[in-house]
Order: structure tokens, then sequence, then C-alpha cells
């Protein structure tokens, strides 16, 4: 690919990124509102589960309208990685004003009750206890940059493997 192609790719994977940003923020939210409803958490899974799908339909709509509808499997990947980037990045700006302004603990308090209601179910180990605890302890320890880079590692950890499933459907050689 030529440099301005490349250039124009990455521009439009950056917009495409940014919407599909604040479909990750609305999943955020609805992940928050979640905890204490199931309607909100429904629509967190149902968004959860459905943004490759949303990022799939956004590289097919770029491959469309400004690619003459050819795309290669590296082309496509690299365009949903950089969009990819593009939304963990704004999903973890949006966290982070969250937890360090807006949260106030409620976030590790409703994850400190959940962990106390399951391992207060009959039938669960003591190990399985102890570990509910320990993992508790360790979100508690973290402060709210550090809860943040690890969701921000662990989306871009998964983002190569979720990408390259994406850009196999979304590849297209024939004009």
């Amino acid at each position: 690919m030529q440099e301005d192609s490349i250039k124009a790719m990455s521009e439009r994977a950056m917009f495409y990124g940014t919407i599909l940003g604040v479909v990750a923020i609305f999943t955020n939210i609805f992940y928050l509102i979640g905890l204490k409803s199931s309607l909100f958490s429904t629509l967190f899974i149902t968004l959860f589960m459905a943004t490759p799908f949303i990022a799939g339909r956004l590289a097919i709509i770029y491959r469309k309208r400004e690619r003459e509808n050819v795309m290669t499997l590296t082309e496509a990947w690299l365009f949903l990685m950089i969009m990819f980037v593009c939304t963990a990045t704004l999903s973890a700006v949006a966290q982070l004003i969250y937890f360090l302004f807006i949260d106030g603990g409620y976030f590790m308090s409703v994850i400190q009750e959940q962990f106390a209601a399951i391992a207060g179910i009959e039938g669960i180990d003591a190990a399985m206890k102890e570990q509910f605890a320990t993992t508790a302890e360790i979100l508690k320890s973290l402060s709210p940059r550090n809860l943040v880079l690890q969701i921000f590692g662990t989306n871009l950890l998964f983002s190569p493997i979720i990408t390259f499933l994406i850009a196999v459907f979304v590849k297209n050689k024939r004009k």
C-alpha cells in the first residue's frame, strides 16, 4: 500500500474506532448499572456480544465506500487493529474519568458484596472461598489507574486475535 493510502486508512480506522469507542463506553455504563439491575446486565451482555459484529460491519462499510469493495486480509486486519486500539484508548480514558471522579468506591463495594454472597453459598469448598477472598483483596489493592491499565492491557492483548477473526470475514478480493 502507498503511504497516502495507509494514512487515509488510518484516519478512517480512527474515526470508526471512535464510533466503536462510544459503543464500548455505553457497554461499560451498562455493566456498572447491571451490577445491581438485571435489565442493564442483559443490555451489557447484548452490547458486549454485538461489539465484534459492529466492528465488522463498520469495516465492511469502509471497504465498500472507500476501497472499491476490495480489501486483503492484511489490510482488513490492520484497519481493525487501528480501530480497536482507538476504541480501547477512548474506553480507557472514560473508565479512568469514571474511577477517579464518579465512582466513589461503588464498583469495589458491589464486587465485594458479590464475592461475599458467592462465598456464603453452601457447597463451595474452602479452597474456592479462599480464592474469592484473595481475588477480592487483589482488586481492593488496585488503584483506579492500575485497574484501568489492567483492563486496557487485556483489551490490547486480545485485540489481535479478535480482529483477525473479524478480518477473515471483512476481506474481499473481488471487484
